[in-house]
């Protein structure tokens, strides 16, 4: 059995500047958290998915977002190019539909069912990706039969007790075929959704009163008796993603979200999704912590900026919280660790 430690910090990690209140004010909480989504949806971006039993990323865009995707190597592919990308997320309006990718650099268009689609470029990632979105202009539906006034049917009325059908769902995904092109127009390689969703397949959950769930990974907080444990996901195994990752990635093999003076605080442990074993790749937009060495800042998902320490082969992560000041604060009384 291998177990890697993450003990508690120096105490000198209190040296950083109060940079959050902790005021429990219901305006002051929601004020804050507002600026938070405000910040994490300001520009498009990637960060780990946190909850448990997660590999991959977690898009974030203007308008929201999704988990958990992970960019692999496409099987299906033409001209012997494999590193192409994943799609993370469809939004469809009566106009369009527009699919949200992670795609390779190398992938200079898109042809939807033959055709060049509108690729527009949201941000320019680490280990080869782009983010893009892909506009598919969606045909206009046939007119009703029967004769009509504006937009409201005047046909025959329906049969008491009869309800009216509801309409038929958007075209998914399915019925369309995204190939990516590279320079020239060069076809490359299908585009398709990952297989299965960037989740692991054993996963424990729990919630307060009960026990943390069992599992390879824990997470266990001390010396803080404000800082409580409400709910939580363990990976109930350590696995290699099962499919060649396009750059680096993330697993997260355990989650548990805590409370500290009313305050939500997601924390989790992320490991190498590829090679669990060996030491996992920096997060993206990661920034040192002026005073407070091996401690770091990101940006994160819906749950908040995120502060990581890194030690031996695992990242342990805080995310949330009234401010970073908090954060320092919680990470300072979490000990973690993993074992296979």
């Amino acid at each position: 059995m291998t177990v890697i430690a993450l003990g508690a910090l120096a105490g000198g990690i209190f040296g950083y500047a109060h940079s959050g209140s902790t005021s429990t004010g219901p305006r002051h909480r929601a004020g804050v958290q507002h600026g938070r989504l405000r910040r994490a949806f300001q520009s498009p971006h990637i960060s780990p998915a946190l909850e448990g039993g997660s590999y991959g990323w977690c898009v974030t865009l203007a308008d929201g977002g999704s988990c958990a995707t992970v960019p692999t190597k496409n099987v299906r592919t033409l001209s012997g190019v494999r590193s192409i990308g994943t799609l993370a997320d469809t939004n469809v309006t009566p106009r369009e539909e527009r699919v949200t990718a992670l795609l390779a650099a190398g992938v200079e268009g898109v042809l939807a069912n033959g055709r060049p689609a509108r690729v527009v470029t949201l941000a320019r990632l680490p280990y080869g990706l782009r983010l893009t979105q892909i506009e598919l202009p969606r045909p206009t539906p046939p007119a009703p039969k029967g004769r009509t006034h504006g937009a409201r049917s005047i046909g025959p009325p329906p049969r008491p007790g009869f309800r009216t059908p509801p309409a038929p769902p958007p075209p998914t995904e399915a019925g369309r075929v995204l190939l990516a092109t590279g320079i020239g127009g060069k076809p490359l390689a299908y585009v398709e959704s990952e297989t299965g969703g960037g989740l692991a397949g054993g996963i424990h959950w729990w919630e307060r009163p009960h026990p943390l769930a069992p599992g390879p990974c824990q997470i266990r907080a001390h010396g803080l008796p404000a800082l409580q444990p409400q709910w939580g996901h363990v990976a109930s195994s350590i696995r290699p993603y099962r499919a060649q990752i396009i750059g680096r990635a993330f697993f997260s093999c355990i989650d548990t979200e805590y409370y500290l003076h009313n305050w939500p605080i997601e924390t989790a442990i992320l490991l190498d999704a590829e090679h669990p074993g060996r030491a996992p790749a920096a997060i993206p937009g990661m920034r040192a912590i002026r005073g407070t060495p091996g401690l770091f800042d990101a940006p994160g998902d819906w749950h908040g900026e995120i502060t990581a320490l890194r030690h031996g082969n695992a990242w342990l992560v805080v995310a949330g919280g009234s401010g970073l000041y908090q954060r320092l604060q919680v990470i300072r009384h979490l000990s973690a660790s993993v074992s296979s």
